[in-house]
């Protein structure tokens, strides 16, 4: 059997996502509960909710492998990348969720898997001296990233202040914390994490896998295959 769950009160979405699993001759199990025997495989939420974003966080940490799906009524860029940031696979607006999520029902049905493919790419290295920037990848296919190297460890961030979209890389970075601060407005971020130490920045930062292999420095991001 398969386990979907949907935390959606829009009367809309709710119709639209029922419509769209049934038609695949499956269903959504009642969602009063969290404690479930087996662990969710879709779970469709609302990103308006105010605890959205904890949310995720709990969901991805209890089921890694759960595929988690948002719909958006209003296009707020910053929380849109904010929850892609800590695990949300889809975002969407409402209107073309349920769709979507429909083929990812229909692969889940075939057995197939809804993982996304990862894709390598090499970073610009940046020429410095000790820790800190380290490489750049002005032209990724998602925004610029920004690699940096905190003791032997390499982490990767989204180059994009989530306040008012000035580039991260160009702030102070302080290796022994892991930390940049926007030269900006002064919003603090931890390299590793994502983690938002200081505002006025409201949301955490995207970070993604790094390693170097022979020199040179690889950035693992995600796609939808």
């Amino acid at each position: 059997m398969h386990r979907l769950i949907k935390f959606v009160e829009n009367p809309l979405l709710n119709k639209h996502l029922e419509r769209q699993a049934t038609s695949l001759e499956m269903g959504f199990l009642d969602p009063s509960s969290e404690d479930f025997e087996e662990a969710p495989q879709i779970i469709v939420a609302e990103l308006e909710h105010s605890q959205a974003i904890n949310r995720i966080i709990d969901w991805k940490r209890r089921w890694p492998e759960c595929y988690v799906a948002l719909s958006v009524s209003e296009l707020d860029r910053e929380r849109w990348i904010a929850a892609e940031s800590v695990g949300a696979d889809l975002v969407a607006n409402r209107g073309a969720l349920p769709r979507l999520l429909r083929d990812k029902m229909k692969l889940l049905q075939q057995g197939d898997s809804l993982t996304k493919q990862k894709l390598r790419l090499k970073a610009k290295a940046v020429v410095n001296s000790g820790d800190g920037l380290v490489g750049r990848l002005p032209d990724s296919p998602e925004d610029p990233i920004a690699v940096f190297r905190m003791g032997n460890q390499l982490c990767a961030v989204r180059d994009v202040c989530p306040h008012a979209g000035f580039s991260l890389a160009d702030g102070e970075f302080n290796p022994v914390s892991g930390s940049i601060t926007c030269p900006e407005h002064g919003s603090r971020f931890q390299v590793c994490t994502g983690e938002r130490l200081r505002g006025p920045a409201d949301y955490p930062l995207r970070i993604y896998p790094a390693l170097s292999e022979q020199e040179e420095i690889w950035v693992e991001i995600e796609q939808e295959a």
